[in-house]
């Protein structure tokens, strides 16, 4: 004789609460890693700040691989430029902080982008503190 004792929902949703975390699926390692010399600047209006931008392969992207590089956040007065501004990920590039005379005081965080130029485009970000200063 069969007899229904009750729903078979609570009993599923039990085992579910009670599975270890350790069953989570780990997210993959990077393809590869953005260093910059130094994080933060200190410039006067109308000065430039510099930073020399490195990367390390961590998995299998290849040598000849290039990254596409970017800055957001910019305070109003201040242009970014990357020289170069697509190197190699075994190579670097040297961001240069151009501030103008108008250039309000105060500290902005930039952030620094890299992009692989692939067909499976993979990206990394670095934040860049600037503060600048009165002339």
């Amino acid at each position: 004789m069969y007899r229904k004792i009750g729903s078979v929902a609570p009993v599923a949703l039990a085992l579910v609460l009670a599975a270890p975390a350790a069953a989570a699926v780990a997210a993959p390692a990077p393809e590869y890693t953005m260093n910059l010399s130094r994080s933060a600047a200190t410039v006067q209006a109308g000065g430039l700040a510099t930073t020399l931008i490195t990367f390390t392969r961590t998995r299998h992207e290849s040598e000849s691989t290039r990254v596409a590089l970017s800055a957001t956040g910019l305070p109003a007065g201040v242009t970014a430029h990357f020289l170069p501004a697509k190197p190699f990920l075994i190579g670097h590039s040297s961001m240069f902080l151009t501030t103008s005379p108008g250039t309000p005081v105060g500290t902005a965080t930039i952030t620094i982008s890299a992009i692989t130029l692939s067909s499976d485009p993979i990206g990394t970000t670095a934040p860049f503190t600037l503060t600048v200063t009165g002339g």
